[in-house]
């Protein structure tokens, strides 16, 4: 066998002879999977130069998208912890950073704040844990999961997000 000497446009991907070729640098991902709730729940987080998109399925299903940028001011915070007791800041650490505003992409009404905290509670964990992070969240959900019908305010439909969002939290790739 003998070696492959051609060379690979990056940009585009055409090697010498104008085919396309395969890129030879992957894209780093990570993936988990748990059942939840009867279901299962599927987790990819990818890491491209420019943007960190994470894939959440149900069942093997997609249905919505959103994106967040993370523009936050380095030091950010969600809220003046200052003023709260130790005690206090273990409840509010789970609250996503107000400076970040979700958008949807694909899929979503003008009424899904489900989704919409989805979105911007997984950016607020990447921007907390890598303070300097700049690249925008791109997030694909199950419909399943952001039906505000579904969900109630009982301890399955909150332990199901919190799964999920530690799900994310094991996926890193900021």
């Amino acid at each position: 066998m003998s070696a492959d000497n051609s060379t690979v446009n990056l940009a585009s991907g055409e090697g010498e002879s104008g085919k396309l070729q395969a890129m030879t640098d992957p894209i780093r991902s990570i993936q988990r999977a748990q059942i939840i709730e009867g279901h299962r729940i599927d987790i990819i987080a990818y890491d491209f130069a420019d943007k960190i998109m994470i894939l959440i399925s149900k069942d093997g299903r997609l249905g919505k998208m959103y994106y967040v940028p993370i523009t936050t001011t380095q030091g950010a915070q969600s809220y003046a912890f200052d003023s709260f007791s130790s005690e206090d800041q273990d409840n509010f650490s789970i609250l996503p950073l107000n400076t970040l505003t979700p958008h949807a992409l694909l899929g979503s009404s003008a009424d899904d704040t489900l989704g919409r905290l989805y979105a911007v509670q997984i950016a607020s964990l990447i921007a907390k844990q890598s303070p300097n992070e700049r690249r925008t969240v791109v997030l694909g959900l199950a419909s399943d999961l952001t039906h505000e019908h579904s969900y109630s305010a009982d301890d399955s439909s909150r332990n199901e997000f919190l799964d999920i969002i530690t799900m994310v939290n094991e996926c890193k790739v900021w």
